[in-house]
């Protein structure tokens, strides 16, 4: 539905990449995941893998039925094959790169974080709405909303007919959905779930920085040497340190 273009100095991807497995693995850690696990839940319910019944926002099943999945799925499932999958996969894999390898550059296990805190403050206002299924597209939202707000005068296209400051694209989103005969309600919860995390870190400077194990995981830092004395079987090794009887 909308085109932007592209920030100066930045690609989404590569374009020396001669295949799509070349394209998808050059995505940064964090979306290239997140993309992974859109397409595979998608398929999944398409070929009657499994049922939406079981990945949609159900807090009962969650509290009651322990069924704590639904936490992760709602946020992947976008709905089946058609325009505004491929919509919003677009707008995955465009901005979460754009993010993911610009504010958080080397660091996409802050970012990781930061779409943590924003699904949980949208899962947070789902359970009081009490009518929100799934939370997919209000999490793209927020990350659209995070990147306008690195790239405030970012100018993008819409439709090739008029162009707007990066600023207002989140809103252009919501007037879009108003306008196509959709409900505004999930772009403006991704709008609030962005503000928080942008309120809290970057007015409020609060240091929200992923645990040391995170980081490792995704390689944002070398991994913790093994303790220099330990033996084959994870015991210490006592070199040296004892005496020979009838010392």
């Amino acid at each position: 539905q909308l085109s932007a273009v592209p920030l100066r100095g930045e690609r989404c991807c590569s374009a020396d990449m001669s295949s799509p497995a070349d394209w998808f693995n050059g995505l940064p850690k964090v979306t290239r995941f997140y993309l992974a696990g859109a397409f595979i839940s998608t398929c999944a319910v398409q070929l009657g893998i499994v049922s939406a019944e079981l990945l949609y926002l159900n807090m009962t099943a969650v509290f009651s039925e322990l069924e704590i999945w639904r936490l992760l799925t709602n946020l992947l499932f976008f709905g089946g094959f058609g325009l505004p999958l491929v919509f919003n996969l677009f707008f995955l894999v465009r901005y979460s790169t754009q993010l993911e390898q610009g504010r958080f550059a080397g660091k996409s296990a802050d970012y990781l974080v930061c779409l943590a805190l924003c699904a949980l403050v949208l899962t947070v206002v789902a359970g009081l709405m009490g009518n929100v299924p799934f939370l997919s597209q209000s999490l793209i939202s927020s990350i659209v909303y995070l990147w306008a707000r690195l790239n405030p005068t970012q100018p993008l296209s819409m439709f090739g007919l008029f162009t707007v400051q990066a600023f207002y694209f989140p809103w252009v989103m919501v007037a879009m959905s108003v306008l196509m005969g959709s409900s505004p309600v999930p772009n403006l919860l991704g709008i609030f779930a962005g503000h928080v995390y942008h309120f809290l870190v970057d007015v409020q400077g609060l240091q929200l920085r992923a645990p040391r194990f995170l980081q490792e995981a995704l390689n944002d830092i070398p991994r913790a040497p093994e303790a220099q004395y330990r033996g084959n079987f994870g015991g210490h090794a006592w070199g040296n340190a004892g005496r020979r009887l009838g010392d």
